[in-house]
């Protein structure tokens, strides 16, 4: 099959576990961009992010599926975006204070927490992007935001997706990402909708698309995408959805992968 698009989750998948690009992970990408492939980091960060790894990359043109698929952007500019509803927004916020979560959230781009306590930290050093401190995320939850993001334990972690799935899922995708992350987004939003979107805007058919990813919340893009593609370090449950298992994110999966691909 002569692919056209390769859609790329980042922590867990093109990554690896210390967060780094590898040179081999480098070169593989940048030979498939050579080769007229679309290559998409899809990933569940904002675009501050991502620049430090667009720059390694070398190459700045390029499109990125943001906040597991609430923005798309190409050539630097946001071609979609979904934020979710007021009222979702503020039920999230008003559970999160139940729970005593660690709560932050994304608004046009920027970061917003209510303490700058060592989760968020944490989520800080990942993100590289410094939050703004508020004293009640409900004001900015009812300014319209794209994403929010518990940071919690595992066990809190777990239970909380069990319960705020069953009560948002209507409306919202809740994931755990990271195993003490739990996010939310609109629920028209997910990478498998961003792949539609650049498909459309590049004329490409879906079965010469390839979608892969480590996490729960790769798996409407592994299920979407004409070739789904699961990490050897993903779960079982992320596995069962695809079509093939490359190698784990730190034995250069997805430089495997897309020299198989290549055929070179």
């Amino acid at each position: 099959m002569d692919y056209k698009l390769i859609a790329v989750d980042m922590d867990g998948t093109l990554l690896n576990t210390k967060s780094q690009l590898t040179d081999e992970t480098v070169k593989a990408v940048r030979l498939a961009m050579d080769k007229g492939v679309k290559f998409v980091l899809s990933t569940g960060r904002p675009y501050e992010a991502i620049v430090p790894f667009i720059a390694k990359l070398g190459v700045e043109k390029m499109p990125y599926i943001l906040y597991n698929g609430a923005m798309v952007m190409v050539d630097g500019e946001i071609i979609y975006s979904c934020e979710i509803d007021v009222i979702s927004a503020l039920k999230i916020v008003e559970e999160g204070h139940k729970r005593n979560a660690n709560m932050i959230c994304w608004s046009k781009n920027k970061l917003y927490a209510e303490q700058l306590n060592e989760r968020v930290i944490k989520y800080k050093s990942i993100s590289d992007v410094t939050p703004i401190i508020v004293e009640d995320l409900s004001v900015v939850a009812a300014k319209g935001l794209t994403k929010f993001v518990w940071l919690d334990d595992i066990p809190t972690t777990n239970k909380n997706f069990e319960e705020l799935e069953a009560l948002l899922g209507d409306k919202i995708n809740v994931h755990p990402t990271r195993v003490d992350f739990l996010e939310f987004v609109n629920k028209d939003c997910s990478k498998a909708t961003a792949m539609g979107i650049l498909e459309k805007r590049y004329g490409i058919l879906n079965s010469q698309t390839v979608g892969v990813g480590d996490g729960f919340n790769d798996v409407a893009m592994i299920d979407y995408a004409g070739l789904g593609v699961a990490m050897q370090n993903a779960p079982d449950g992320v596995k069962a959805h695809a079509d093939m298992i490359t190698d784990s994110c730190d034995n250069d999966g997805v430089a495997k992968l897309i020299y198989k691909l290549l055929n070179v």
